[in-house]
């Protein structure tokens, strides 16, 4: 059932009621249509940079996810006072957690750590361009390493070199044993 409206025009005339409106009286005002406007730029500022950089994105993801595997590392070897070592295949793109001790029972720790057990692949673009033990073996681009977590709270000094093919980051532990991460490769001096 429709509603009809008497309404007044900008003449002062009195129109006939209608279903709807036409002529002078509709439209969109300008408040309206600049209201509009604006949230159309507003989306598109926040969304076009996203999709020019796509690369950018998933190497800033990566990047705070190996941090973040860090630190759970070392609070896990700290809490459960064992060591953990943190894999990675530079030829497979990826990295995976396994127990310090090879004694450990796998099936236990595959339980505890879930999915950081099983290797991650790091998506396309990002790629580890080389990870640097200066105290052990120096700077790997190929091949596995690993880096160890041990039970007092000390981490292997590693630098993790991620790039996208454009930008790169550098991950590396601090001496409180953090780890930190740096736009830009970088080559970074451990004292000791």
């Amino acid at each position: 059932m429709p509603i009809s409206v008497a309404t007044t025009c900008k003449q002062g005339q009195q129109k006939q009621p209608t279903a709807r409106l036409c002529g002078a009286c509709s439209g969109f005002t300008l408040l309206e249509l600049s209201l509009v406007l604006l949230i159309i730029v507003v989306v598109l500022a926040l969304v076009v940079p996203r999709l020019r950089e796509p690369g950018r994105a998933e190497l800033d993801a990566q990047a705070h996810r190996l941090t973040l595997v860090f630190r759970l590392l070392r609070s896990q070897a700290v809490l459960n006072g064992a060591a953990y070592r943190l894999n990675y295949d530079l030829d497979q793109q990826r990295y995976w957690v396994t127990p310090g001790d090879q004694a450990s029972e796998l099936a236990d720790f595959i339980r505890d750590f879930g999915a950081l057990a099983r290797a991650t692949r790091l998506p396309e673009p990002v790629v580890i361009m080389d990870v640097v033990l200066p105290t052990l073996v120096g700077k790997i681009a190929q091949g596995q390493i690993y880096t160890t977590f041990y039970p007092d709270g000390s981490i292997d000094p590693t630098v993790i070199h991620l790039s996208n093919g454009r930008q790169a980051y550098t991950l590396y532990r601090t001496e409180g044993g953090r780890l930190k991460m740096a736009e830009g490769y970088r080559e970074v001096e451990y004292s000791g």
